[in-house]
């Protein structure tokens, strides 16, 4: 990351997002620096989408909705997500504004943030650990996720699927709509998992 892209970056962060989110994200971007020097990812744009993720999170569900109105086409669910879980959106709007707003044109960058909340088919291994570094990050304090912390460092799949399993099992525990991108991804893994069994 260039110097002035970084001090962007981080002015960027800490006008919009509050000192907790803030937080999180660089939480976010130190875990994923850390699983892609395991995994042979490039530890630059993984701490670049990192500390991005999460961009947009301060925007209301009618900011996000209004930011995002004339790009609903590439957004495959918006009408329903519009409809009913909207501040899924922000993972959306965190992508365009790290790409206009901060000038990130790395497609794989701009990929991992914007598919860090609900994945994708065929996602590369940099969107698959921010996916993972997001949900286990340093600030989540919960055993689980400890647990699938240490794991992602010695089997980075397992974990995966830990994740994925997870954020369905929460919404469903918490009697909420469940976007279908959800399952989209994890019908695709588990699909390719048993094709490479």
């Amino acid at each position: 990351m260039q110097k002035n892209t970084e001090e962007k970056i981080f002015n960027y962060l800490q006008k919009h997002l509050s000192p907790k989110r803030f937080e999180h994200s660089y939480n976010v971007a130190e875990f994923a620096v850390e699983l892609a020097g395991i995994y042979g990812a490039d530890g630059l744009k993984a701490q670049t989408a990192g500390l991005l993720h999460d961009c947009a999170k301060s925007k209301t569900d009618k900011q996000l909705i209004s930011f995002l109105k004339n790009r609903k086409s590439s957004i495959k669910y918006f009408k329903d997500i519009k409809k009913y879980s909207p501040q899924l959106l922000h993972a959306y709007a965190g992508a365009v504004i790290a790409k206009e707003k901060l000038g990130i044109t790395d497609v794989d960058i701009l990929n991992a943030i914007r598919n860090h909340t609900l994945g994708r088919q065929n996602m590369s291994m940099l969107e698959k650990i921010i996916f993972v570094s997001d949900a286990v990050s340093f600030d989540r304090k919960s055993k689980e996720l400890l647990k699938i912390r240490k794991l992602a460092l010695k089997d980075f799949e397992k974990a995966f699927f830990k994740v994925m399993a997870r954020k369905i099992q929460y919404v469903l525990e918490e009697n909420e709509w469940l976007c279908p991108q959800a399952l989209d991804t994890w019908n695709y893994y588990v699909t390719q998992n048993k094709k490479n069994s």
